[in-house]
């Protein structure tokens, strides 16, 4: 079924004359042909045609975007789209929203995130576009939504939290935005500025919760908060960005004891266990790991215990580095080679049961699989680490990785021609310029035609193996091991001439 409205091919909709007094050019909105692009939009998606059903939605918020009932509507098909494997958009689905105005260019936006919903990049391109047509309503109600997926993130970078941060920022989310500096600041807290951002958004979020941006006679205005003074010492403490232990200490005891007070709030969970992590201890960090793991417990809110075990990666990981460094430092010692093994080994395992617990809970994000694939690879769980790979061909992102990967297993199982055939897959896929994937993936391909040539007794593979070796040496000769493997396969050449 083609995206036209009705079943019936329809004009392209025009932009509604100018009302009187309006300014030229400026977006009026359209409710009552709005409506019919909902009512039918509704009706399809009870066919289970969720694809035609937003194209439906967007077209009709297009018309007219105010208030977040459409919207929301829209989200809860998006969510079952997305939960049932349903592909991202297509270029000429996205063209077909195409518009020059700023609402136009919003919607566009929204119905590409609804096709992709734990797409950051088209999550930030929607509450830009959101921003800048000024729907400040939608964008707070939709800013919540947008945390959760951030947070859902297997990787979380700093940069992605600032970026996050300002997007929330032009549409008013305050609490949202100050948020997203705590978590940068936990990524980064060496960073100056963001301790100095946090403090300006500290500030703005308390304003907007204790009503101090409503002006004086308003119910919860400025005059009636500034009688309970406690709350307001609770704020001025929260901004004291530089703390003193004892603010700090007093900050932490006033989170326990709301959690004590309120211990089925999720906010009060999270507010404790994130100004424990900041403390930075190891006192703290297995307090807060208690914190988060008992709020998973009573909640049954997967995201503290994601946080939960992100601290014992970082335990694990610090553990791992230490003992590196140490071995680094006497490479004789076989006790201190031995303890990087069995750290290394550890965290490894610490980090399988995490991702396989995100995997249960995130089904179809394909990053948390290649990770895992990663993972059960390193273990020597090569059948597991295959399926894996596996299902991320498909992803434009992950294809040439997981399909090097993918070589990698069936080479450690001794299936060197299934290896030699995903290599060659991965190399036709790589684009110009990707010189530093380009290498590894050719050496793993001459290690496979090697052994493929000791087991055939194949002068071609051999020889093949060879002019890729020799491709190498001319690019870097000291790449791992490459002279060895150029005298081997000189050897293997002479061995196997035909």
């Amino acid at each position: 079924m083609g995206f036209f409205s009705f079943g019936k091919k329809q004009p392209a909709e025009q932009p509604a004359a100018p009302q009187e007094g309006a300014p030229t050019g400026a977006f009026v909105p359209q409710p009552d042909k709005a409506r019919k692009f909902f009512e039918h939009a509704r009706t399809i998606a009870q066919t289970g045609n969720a694809e035609y059903a937003l194209m439906l939605y967007a077209k009709g918020l297009r018309l007219d975007p105010s208030g977040v009932a459409r919207h929301e509507e829209a989200f809860k098909i998006a969510v079952s789209h997305f939960q049932s494997g349903g592909k991202p958009a297509s270029k000429d689905q996205v063209k077909e929203l195409e518009g020059p105005g700023p609402i136009e260019k919003f919607v566009q936006a929204e119905y590409v995130w609804w096709r992709d919903l734990k797409n950051v990049d088209s999550l930030f391109k929607m509450l830009e576009t959101c921003g800048k047509a000024g729907q400040i309503e939608f964008g707070n109600w939709v800013a919540a939504r947008a945390m959760n997926i951030l947070k859902g993130q297997p990787k979380q970078s700093k940069s992605m939290w600032l970026k996050a941060k300002t997007h929330f920022m032009s549409i008013e989310a305050w609490g949202e935005a100050h948020a997203c500096v705590e978590q940068a600041v936990a990524v980064d807290p060496t960073d100056t500025q963001l301790a100095a951002d946090l403090k300006e958004l500290t500030a703005r979020h308390a304003l907007k919760q204790g009503g101090y941006d409503k002006q004086a006679g308003q119910q919860g205005g400025l005059k009636s908060n500034l009688k309970d003074a406690e709350k307001q010492q609770e704020r001025q403490d929260a901004q004291a960005i530089t703390m003193t232990e004892e603010t700090e200490a007093k900050l932490v005891e006033r989170a326990r004891a709301d959690l004590e007070a309120n211990p089925m709030s999720g906010d009060a969970v999270q507010k404790l266990g994130s100004l424990l992590r900041r403390r930075g201890t190891a006192e703290a960090e297995e307090e807060a790991y208690t914190v988060l793991m008992g709020g998973f417990e009573r909640l049954r809110e997967y995201r503290f215990k994601m946080v939960a075990g992100e601290i014992r990666i970082s335990q694990a990981r610090r553990k791992r580095d230490a003992a590196l460094k140490a071995h680094q430092a006497d490479t004789e010692s076989a006790a201190l080679k031995e303890a990087y093994e069995s750290a290394r080994m550890e965290l490894v395992e610490v980090e399988v049961r995490e991702l396989r617990e995100k995997q249960k809970n995130f089904p179809t994000d394909r990053s948390i699989k290649f990770e895992l694939g990663r993972i059960e690879f390193e273990l020597g769980n090569f059948d597991e680490a295959m399926a894996s790979f596996q299902s991320c061909k498909d992803e434009a992102k992950l294809r040439i990785a997981s399909t090097h990967m993918l070589g990698k297993c069936f080479a450690a199982s001794g299936w060197h021609g299934e290896a030699i055939g995903e290599y060659r897959e991965a190399l036709q896929s790589l684009g110009a310029g990707e010189v530093e994937r380009e290498l590894p993936i050719k050496y793993d391909l001459m290690v496979s035609l090697m052994e493929q040539a000791r087991a055939e007794r194949s002068g071609a593979s051999a020889r093949e193996a060879g002019e890729i070796c020799s491709a190498i040496v001319r690019r870097d000769i000291s790449y791992r091991d490459i002279r060895t493997k150029r005298k081997d396969i000189d050897a293997l050449v002479k061995e196997f001439p035909t």
